[in-house]
């Protein structure tokens, strides 16, 4: 009888003990995987935050008249680590078709024109201060947003022109492709100046304020970066070209909340993969090494049929990797029904599309490092006995 039926013929009449083992490494397996799948989309996560974060570094000018200019954009975008400019400009100007929401007495009936490159981000629509109650954000460089309240006051409807007139006579056409509200028009007080009003403020591109006021220039500049982590070390960089020009600021909340979150996953996770390979470990070798006791005089009896040790030991070994290997493809099958059942309870995972899932390789791996473990772990158990005479362990029988 080979070492692989005698293996077999074991565990069906031990089933006590292959029952109990095989609910261990089911168990052992089952943690394991759990927590490496965890880990895994923790560390895929954090891969993905890092390219999707949009950390930024704020310039504003300090300067009204010592605007940035084309080329200090060109400077900044030679960085490294930026990945593109929000570029943002700001006038004054009047209308020749549209008359402003009047503010405290005496103030003179201009609007504000805001541009930005994307309107969408670092304007008072990406905090929710504002909000588009109809039609879109600019697409084209003459298109613009204006306040509900204005276009009903001048009976303005999506697609109508508005012209727009410099302090030195220099006229900008512009189409209107949306309208916004804050809800905070009818709290403004009559103090307001004109050109201050919610009402008189008017959104546009970059571009278009540029051609308005007759030169490129930006009173502020957002630099997006492409690595998080290097948000301090680029921002050091822009203060020391920028340091009497700009104050420089950064925004960062976004990442740090949630790199504190997934790091926090991840190292709860290691400590009970860490945990539970050392318990795991711990309780097998401790149960291998009773059974082993109890199965002196078997093994006595094997050697006085003429086999050999190496035979017994493949024979206890493959035991153990029967019964490992049974138990890994049970823990396979439960943590793939589970996982994703998991992931929904993690606040890691809300708004994420990650699969909460274990690939071939990684659970090959995990495979073939739990059984060379148990053979390591049965090896040490059965060691004491393997090293004896063969007379001395027939005589401990006989005795």
């Amino acid at each position: 009888m080979g070492c692989l039926e005698r293996a077999l013929c074991y565990i069906r009449r031990k089933k006590m003990k292959s029952v109990l083992l095989l609910f261990l490494f089911l168990v052992i397996n089952s943690m394991v995987l759990g927590t490496l799948g965890i880990r895994k989309v923790s560390l895929e996560l954090a891969e993905e935050l890092r390219k999707n974060a949009e950390s930024k570094i704020i310039l504003e000018s300090m300067e009204a008249d010592h605007p940035f200019e084309e080329t200090d954009m060109q400077a900044i975008e030679e960085e490294p680590n930026v990945n593109w400019l929000n570029r943002i400009s700001e006038i004054q100007v009047i209308s020749t078709t549209c008359i402003p929401v009047a503010g405290s007495e005496g103030s003179e009936n201009t609007f504000t024109v805001h541009g930005y490159d994307e309107l969408e981000k670092d304007s008072p629509f990406a905090d929710k201060v504002y909000r588009i109650t109809e039609g879109n954000y600019p697409q084209g460089s003459e298109d613009i947003v204006v306040n509900q309240f204005l276009a009903e006051d001048n009976g303005i409807q999506l697609g109508d022109k508005i012209v727009f007139e410099t302090v030195d006579g220099r006229e900008q056409e512009a189409v209107v492709a949306g309208l916004f509200l804050s809800g905070m028009e009818r709290s403004q007080t009559e103090n307001v100046r004109t050109v201050n009003r919610i009402e008189n403020q008017i959104y546009g591109t970059a571009d278009f304020v540029n051609r308005l006021s007759g030169r490129t220039c930006f009173l502020n500049v957002a630099v997006y970066v492409n690595d998080p982590e290097q948000l301090t070390d680029t921002k050091e960089v822009l203060e020391k070209m920028y340091q009497d020009r700009a104050a420089i600021g950064i925004a960062d909340n976004t990442f740090q909340k949630l790199k504190m979150m997934i790091g926090q996953t991840g190292r709860i996770t290691f400590l009970i993969f860490v945990l539970t390979v050392t318990a795991g470990s711990l309780i097998t070798g401790l149960l291998l090494a009773m059974w082993m006791r109890s199965r002196k005089t078997e093994i006595a009896v094997l050697i006085s049929l003429g086999i050999a040790k190496g035979n017994i030991l493949s024979q206890m070994i493959l035991e153990e990797m029967i019964l490992y290997f049974v138990a890994f493809v049970g823990a396979g099958i439960a943590t793939k029904l589970l996982l994703p059942r998991i992931s929904n309870s993690l606040a890691i995972m809300q708004g994420n599309s990650i699969a909460l899932e274990l690939s071939f390789s990684w659970q090959s791996g995990v495979l073939c490092i739990g059984l060379a473990g148990v053979v390591i772990l049965t090896g040490i158990a059965i060691f004491p006995y393997m090293k004896k005479p063969v007379k001395e362990t027939l005589s401990e029988m006989e005795g």
